[in-house]
């Protein structure tokens, strides 16, 4: 029933630390889930940036912090399992 739906976490905007600290705390307990949806928890820390000093030093921050945030998501999830799985669809 329920156990067999794939979902996925959503950062809900908060910081990428904290996204990381749950998304740890998720595979941690064993949680089965199978990615994530996060768009400000990656890139918020870049608008005050952008306030602050324009588009080159938003790209520049981007280009290295941005990078950062996705990449530490990206070992993050790890432990995710395909949503096919779940859902007992087997891949060719």
């Amino acid at each position: 029933m329920w156990r067999k739906k794939p979902f996925i976490y959503l950062s809900a905007g908060v910081a990428n630390n904290v996204f990381i600290e749950n998304l740890a705390m998720a595979a941690e307990s064993g949680t089965d889930y199978s990615g994530v949806l996060c768009g400000r928890a990656t890139w918020q820390d870049g608008i005050k940036i952008y306030g602050e000093k324009g588009v080159k030093a938003l790209e520049d921050w981007l280009s290295t912090e941005g990078v950062k945030n996705i990449e530490a998501v990206n070992t993050a999830i790890a432990e995710a399992k395909p949503w096919y799985k779940k859902a007992g669809i087997a891949v060719a």
